[in-house]
């Protein structure tokens, strides 16, 4: 949570309850605006720039108060500065307003849900955050959901910033012009309530349900493409993942263990140093893993496994580490994907989120495994150990993780990592360059004290007042 964030929420409300306090509502509503719709053209024609930009950053105040005020405003804007000018300035000021209004419930309201509600919240987030940008989409589309309770929900969710004023930006335009072009006969409108008959609801819904096909299509693709896996394994896999007594709780303890054995096996025999672009790294022969039967047996273990299993901190992270790095290879020699992981998203999607697996009691996509089991578990280094398939990632360990075994394990991870110049560590007088995992994931290493962590836990010598830069991140394969 943000304290900065709070009070922000704070300000705003109380300019909220100012302007309704201040009688807002008795000036911007459709007869109040009527009355006065000769000024206003006055306004622009004597001084066009400054009414567009006054107009603006009050739509903007508007949008970020959550005063009920922008469905007047938009048809004001398209009476002033016409359909395309006044549909544009409402598009850009209420994107803009109503992510000011994101960021700070995010920062405050959001951080707090999360933090109280624990794993629940964590698995809602994640399920939202899948399909985040089609869903806003669609809500933004239908003008049936307060613009308010748009702006926020999201917000609650952990919802990215860039997708959220995207599918912001986007969603509204229809709407926008629509009331923007009915906002030039502005003088025969007597109620908003007129403007939006069950034809037009009905045709904005049909719009929306369009953006919501992309969630269906990936729905259908991850069925579609579900790992392949022999038969008796997979019945193994389902039965284990049920198991109600101490047999078979013990049965799916060993299929974990068959797992790491396999998986070792072909870390062994398909991972070795490679160098490209410059960058050295632990390279994956990616052609001959897929065409390695163990894999299949190795997935079929991994999902016939129980992570309930696991009962201390390290035990989880080896598993769920192991689980990650492993799926990740899954998904490049199941999807064939020969140039970069982020090939295997869409322009909106992305593959951390949109391909899932069977494992741990639930249907986990990469995403949620890392973000709402691994980095809970409050171990930094996991950032040097997690590989997400490209050659700017932490090295994929040529064995795999073991809780007696982890600490000395994460450990070298860091070394290895601070010990390659190409993408790890590199100094230059006053100032270093690191991993940009480390500014992608600042807040857990000392709550965004980077330097101060690379101190205390890397081999390298640290000047004081040195300044931190990041390398540029290189998404090709970490292939051979």
């Amino acid at each position: 949570m943000s304290r900065r964030g709070w009070i922000l929420l704070v300000v705003l409300g109380a300019l909220t309850l100012g302007a309704y306090g201040a009688g807002i509502s008795d000036v911007l509503n459709i007869e109040a605006v009527k009355a006065r719709r000769g000024d206003f053209l006055s306004a622009v024609e004597a001084h066009p720039f400054w009414s567009a930009s006054a107009f603006f950053l009050a739509y903007a105040i508007v949008v970020a108060l959550s005063l009920p005020a922008a469905s007047v405003m938009t048809l004001l804007g398209g009476f002033m500065f016409g359909t395309v000018l006044g549909g544009s300035l409402v598009v850009v000021a209420a994107t803009f307003g109503a992510t000011i209004l994101f960021l700070v419930a995010r920062s405050s309201l959001g951080g707090a849900l999360r933090d109280k509600a624990g794993p629940f919240a964590a698995r809602v987030s994640s399920n939202f955050q899948a399909n985040a940008f089609e869903y806003l989409l669609f809500m933004r589309i239908v003008p049936i959901f307060p613009f308010f309770v748009v702006n926020v929900v999201p917000a609650l969710f952990g919802m990215h910033l860039r997708a959220f004023a995207l599918a912001t930006l986007v969603g509204i335009i229809p709407g926008t012009f629509v009331y923007a072009h009915l906002g030039r006969e502005l003088g025969t409108i007597s109620s908003l309530g007129d403007l939006l008959s069950v034809d037009v609801l009905v045709a904005f819904t049909l719009l929306g349900l369009i953006a919501l096909l992309p969630v269906a299509y990936r729905k259908w693709k991850s069925l579609r493409s579900g790992p392949a896996v022999p038969v008796p394994l997979l019945a193994l896999a389902l039965s284990a993942g049920f198991a109600p007594d101490a047999n078979q709780a013990r049965a799916a303890d060993a299929q974990y263990d068959r797992f790491v054995e396999v998986y070792g096996s072909l870390l062994d025999d398909h991972v070795r140093p490679a160098r490209k672009s410059g960058i050295t790294y632990a390279g994956v022969d990616y052609v001959a893993w897929r065409k390695d039967p163990r894999h299949a047996e190795a997935l079929a273990v991994l999902l016939a496994s129980n992570p309930a299993m696991a009962g201390s901190r390290a035990e989880k992270l080896a598993y769920w580490i192991n689980a990650y790095n492993f799926l990740t290879v899954d998904l490049i020699v199941r999807e064939g994907e020969a140039q970069s992981i982020k090939n295997l998203g869409g322009i909106f999607s992305s593959p951390w989120k949109s391909f899932q697996w069977p494992v741990g009691g639930g249907q986990r996509s990469l995403d949620d495994i890392e973000h709402g089991i691994i980095r809970k578990l409050g171990e930094p280094r996991i950032h040097f150990a997690v590989n997400c398939a490209a050659i700017s990632c932490p090295d994929l360990r040529g064995e795999p993780y073991a809780a007696a075994t982890l600490d000395t394990q994460l450990a070298e991870q860091v070394a290895r990592t601070f010990a390659n110049p190409t993408k790890g560590y590199a100094a230059n007088g006053k100032s270093v360059r690191v991993s940009k995992v480390m500014d992608w994931y600042g807040n857990d290493f000392n709550g965004g004290d980077v330097a101060t962590w690379i101190r205390e836990n890397a081999p390298v010598t640290m000047p004081s007042g040195v300044r931190v830069g990041f390398f540029a991140y290189d998404w090709a394969l970490n292939d051979l």
